[in-house]
């Protein structure tokens, strides 16, 4: 077990495209592949980038998991912080370090 899951108090689904074949045509669709896995979702930095009068905001976190956790770039997550409020991120890029992974996410909402 990774000795930072301790303090890791937060909880992922992820869902990733699968390809799957339907009456001889091949058609993509968004499938779970884990569930209730144990992260940490951690402050990153805030962008206002508002265009055509609407204000848009773009956040970039961090997220911490387990070396075992099969997270990849383009994924979608659905984070369920410790409070009970869930955030949907989409994964980035990771990078490996001895016992865990960072993988940079982002959310975008509309204010």
């Amino acid at each position: 077990m990774n000795p930072f899951e301790r303090l890791w108090k937060d909880k992922m689904d992820i869902y990733r495209w699968v390809e799957y074949v339907e009456g001889g045509i091949t058609k993509n669709k968004e499938e779970l592949v884990r569930e209730n896995v144990k992260c940490q979702y951690s402050k990153g930095s805030l962008v206002n980038t508002g265009e055509d009068g609407v204000p848009t905001i773009v956040n970039s976190y961090t997220l911490f998991c387990s070396l075992e956790t099969d997270l990849q770039e383009g994924d979608k997550i659905i984070v369920t912080q410790r409070n009970g409020r869930e955030v949907i991120l989409s994964v980035g890029e990771g990078f490996p370090y001895t016992n865990h992974m960072e993988f940079s996410v982002k959310r975008t909402d509309t204010a």
